[in-house]
């Protein structure tokens, strides 16, 4: 039994089942975002060269922000994620009493209200909303299993109400597929549907003696100019006297090409 038990919470404290699939979006997907956008190969590598490593973030970054959808999953994802490992941690006092039922309230309603706030600025109230409910409708199972002592525990479990192992099983299933299946088909899509990650900008560029009006994707900031990919010579350049392009689309998206 005890093996059970801590199977359950080392599973828990890296974040469930779905971490390795996170994992795999945060490093993998924004590289295949910059490789489709730019053309692959040398152009992709050239890019992350003038990215440079601290900066590939910014790709993931610019990623969620283009996109409610993929903002939404990854949002339910890491906000469960996260408390799986703080329960694991003993974050979740077990009991029945009042006090610790208000702590375990207070620490369900944290991140999905956070999450709710950030999907709010980002994108529009409804988002939001649809994000701190979701998040902590997907947590509630996770309380109460913590609380009463059961994670990991099939004799105590069998003591749970009928409805209590409803709920355990469905929030199990849900975070399963948003994790392994909706979040790396979201990452997918918006990897590969061909718009900028960053701002397009319309810049001077300077070639020897010539300048030239070339539109760029924004990479760095550089003094009073930036470090772009320039989509007219597919290549890095630096530009000054730069102006925001409201369109990101930079070429057709993998389903249509």
């Amino acid at each position: 039994m005890w093996l059970v038990v801590d199977a359950a919470k080392n599973d828990d404290r890296r974040g469930g089942p779905g971490h390795t699939v996170v994992l795999a979006v945060v490093l993998v997907f924004p590289i295949l975002k910059v490789a489709w956008t730019v053309g692959g190969g040398d152009a992709a590598w050239d890019v992350l060269v003038a990215l440079e490593p601290k900066n590939w973030l910014d790709v993931l970054m610019g990623m969620v922000r283009n996109s409610a959808v993929l903002a939404f999953v990854l949002a339910l994802v890491t906000s469960r994620m996260t408390f799986l490992a703080m329960a694991a941690r003993g974050g979740l006092p077990p009991g029945a009493g009042r006090r610790t039922l208000a702590i375990a309230t207070a620490m369900s309603l944290i991140s999905p209200l956070a999450f709710g706030l950030l999907m709010t600025v980002f994108f529009d109230w409804r988002w939001g909303l649809a994000t701190a409910v979701v998040a902590w409708l997907l947590r509630q199972g996770v309380v109460i299993e913590y609380r009463t002592g059961h994670r990991g525990h099939r004799e105590r479990s069998a003591s749970l109400a009928p409805w209590q192992h409803r709920l355990i099983s469905a929030e199990r299933i849900a975070a399963t597929l948003l994790a392994v299946v909706a979040l790396p088909v979201a990452a997918f899509a918006v990897a590969l549907d061909g718009r900028s990650w960053s701002s397009l900008v319309k810049c001077e560029v300077q070639f020897g003696t010539t300048q030239q009006s070339n539109t760029l994707i924004e990479l760095t900031r550089m003094g009073d100019g930036i470090v772009g990919w320039d989509l007219d010579r597919a290549e890095v350049a630096n530009a000054q006297g730069c102006e925001k392009v409201d369109d990101l689309v930079v070429r057709e998206p993998w389903w249509r090409s």
